[in-house]
């Protein structure tokens, strides 16, 4: 018991924190840039874990948006693309696809009123539209 941490102090897991330079984010995102055009499906956890670096500190720095974008936009064109010629499990890229904001539902807004009428007053209504149009 004597090795456990007080719960005051914060455990950490995974990769250790970077400390950022401008050299160091700038060889970074030509790594980025070089898996992008590498991978068939560039995953961003992928390239985080191979480079041991914590996926969160790559949103955390606005200098790697452009490349996390461009990863991004490769996945989802290779995930729709793969997946529509039954090249990767269908299901799988549904599943991708759905992550990058991809949805199945259709949302249809209604923005008129119903009205619930009865067969007597549809019937009067019609016979008004009729005497109307023969006037």
């Amino acid at each position: 018991m004597a090795n456990k941490k007080p719960l005051s102090e914060p455990y950490t897991t995974g990769a250790p924190r970077t400390v950022w330079t401008a050299e160091k984010i700038k060889e970074t995102i030509k790594k980025m840039e070089e898996y992008t055009e590498e991978a068939d499906i560039p995953i961003l956890a992928e390239f985080a874990y191979q480079n041991n670096i914590l996926r969160s500190q790559l949103y955390e720095y606005p200098e790697f948006a452009d490349a996390i974008k461009r990863m991004l936009d490769k996945k989802e064109a290779q995930l729709e693309k793969l997946g529509a010629f039954n090249v990767i499990n269908s299901t799988m890229a549904v599943f991708s696809l759905k992550q990058l904001g991809w949805t199945d539902k259709h949302e249809v807004e209604h923005s008129g009123e119903i009205n619930n009428i009865t067969r007597e007053e549809r019937e009067n209504r019609i016979k008004e539209l009729l005497n109307k149009a023969n006037d």
